[in-house]
């Protein structure tokens, strides 16, 4: 996809132009990655029709090919394989046509001189910044391999964070969209000829039937303006998310929501210890390891906040002084760092908080979908019943004076 951005570049000049990329958080860290010191706007162009447009989940990379990718580029350099060999062997193994592709796209760089990172670079739909970054570090400190590896762990992790998240909230949204159909079809197909039964009668309705028939007629009446009302609320506040301001507004109420709050957080300093446990370990300096983990970072504050950092990193304060005067980062993170900065073991500490935070995360998910289901459960209950009750207590007063 392309996408017409407006940036500041190091010397304060505006520039216009293109860019391609798979999402727009894609396009947004290349543009940093080129250079830019601030992205004023950024929009995707309207291309022509096409088969990958129209059908993007097919023409995508999956996250497990890349993992399935990077193992096996793994063992055959390490058994002695160069690496323009070893990509000739996996172009011919089973991935998707879509990743065979872009294999066969690093075995004309590598053909053209250029070196396994900066063949990566040229694919970013398929090999994030974070991911090149820690193979241009292994294979400057002559390890590659075990690059390789850590990057493949740290994108299992992730995937499976991902997953679980998608899992737990599968039956709340089933039970939620299914109880919106049943209200609906309640009261706009069952209720009208009941309706009509109770009119011709002449029976007095008691309160509760008497609020479905309102509520039945609102629905059934004004729905055109209840659907046009919903929409441009809808258009209105996507098209206020993809203004700068919109989405400093969202990133920031993500982290002030209540329950949801303290998971983003947990989340996205998780995500921080894991990725710059792994960028110390593969080689990079912790200055570069922050430029790397900046652009990475999701949450537009926790990125402001994470570049306040790095700027008083590099005068000297260290990570865990900056840090302790943000009341964003846990008092946890912040006496561990300090404590793997004292003894040289920064990396190990990132570590050990980056599977910490996980945890905690997946317990909170875990506990909030918890409490969610049986909330839902209890509400479609009680809706039923008004409905059921608002429906029978009428033919009760009709059989009654038969």
């Amino acid at each position: 996809m392309a996408y017409q951005f407006k940036a500041y570049t190091l010397d304060k000049r505006v520039v216009q132009g293109t860019i391609d990329a798979t999402s727009e958080s894609t396009a947004e860290e290349a543009l940093y990655r080129a250079g830019y010191h601030r992205v004023l706007s950024l929009k995707q162009t309207r291309p022509g029709f096409s088969l990958e447009r129209l059908l993007p989940t097919l023409f995508r990379v999956k996250t497990q090919d890349v993992i399935d990718f990077s193992r096996q580029l793994a063992t055959l350099i390490e058994s002695g394989i160069t690496i323009l060999t070893t990509l000739q062997l996996l172009e011919e193994q089973s991935f998707r046509p879509v990743f065979s592709k872009v294999i066969a796209g690093l075995v004309n760089e590598l053909r053209g001189g250029s070196s396994l990172s900066q063949a990566l670079s040229k694919y970013p739909q398929a090999f994030s910044y974070t991911y090149c970054q820690v193979v241009k570090a292994s294979e400057q400190a002559g390890n590659l391999e075990v690059g390789l590896r850590q990057i493949a762990g740290y994108m299992e992790k992730q995937a499976a964070t991902r997953k679980g998240i998608r899992s737990a909230l599968t039956y709340p949204l089933v039970t939620l969209f299914m109880a919106i159909g049943v209200f609906v079809l309640l009261i706009t197909v069952a209720l009208p000829p009941l309706v009509g039964l109770f009119t011709t009668l002449g029976t007095e309705l008691p309160w509760m039937t008497t609020l479905l028939i309102a509520i039945s007629n609102f629905l059934i009446n004004y729905k055109f303006y209840l659907l046009g009302g919903v929409a441009i609320v809808a258009v209105s506040i996507i098209g206020y998310m993809r203004l700068p301001a919109g989405k400093m507004t969202m990133d920031r109420l993500w982290l002030k929501l209540p329950l949801i709050g303290p998971i983003n957080i947990q989340r996205n300093v998780g995500h921080f210890c894991r990725t710059v446990s792994m960028l110390l370990k593969a080689g990079l300096l912790l200055p570069q390891t922050m430029s790397i983990v900046i652009q990475t970072v999701g949450n537009r504050i926790i990125r402001q906040t994470l570049k306040e950092v790095r700027e008083k990193l590099v005068q000297g304060q260290g990570l865990s002084q900056p840090m302790a005067a943000i009341d964003l980062f846990p008092r946890l993170m912040v006496e561990m760092i300090s404590v793997g900065e004292k003894t040289g073991n920064l990396d190990s500490a990132l570590a050990t908080l980056g599977d910490y935070y996980e945890q905690r995360v997946d317990q909170r998910v875990n506990a909030l979908i918890s409490m969610i289901g049986p909330a839902l459960t209890i509400g479609v209950g009680l809706i039923v019943a008004f409905i059921a009750l608002s429906i029978i207590t009428p033919l009760y007063s009709i059989l009654g004076s038969m």
